[in-house]
């Protein structure tokens, strides 16, 4: 039970880590911003939704290169025993669907 809630806690913790910085006003305009003290970004909203996109793409790749990693440290690690092998086969199912969404977003 404190395993659980303490899995809920990191990721409710890193969820909220991110969307903070996806968020972030510099995060987005920062990324363009070449020009003179005082003068103003001459970027589109296109490209600025374009770039948010991209960054959201990339972390969500990131995540499920982790998960597939953590599924198949679970699977090496799982003695024969069929619970932590079925939970390590969600794992790698849910990391290789997510990484084919991500791949497929670029597309």
């Amino acid at each position: 039970m404190k395993l659980i809630k303490r899995k809920n806690f990191i990721t409710s913790v890193l969820l909220l880590s991110i969307f903070a910085f996806l968020a972030s006003t510099t995060f987005v305009f920062g990324a363009f911003w070449d020009a003179d003290p005082g003068e103003l970004p001459k970027t589109t909203i296109k490209a600025v939704i374009v770039n948010g996109i991209n960054w959201l793409v990339g972390i969500v790749a990131t995540v499920s290169v982790i998960i597939v990693l953590v599924g198949g440290v679970l699977w090496v690690t799982a003695g024969g025993d069929e619970d932590r092998a079925k939970t390590a086969r969600r794992y790698l199912v849910a990391g290789l669907a997510g990484l084919a969404v991500a791949l497929g977003a670029y597309a």
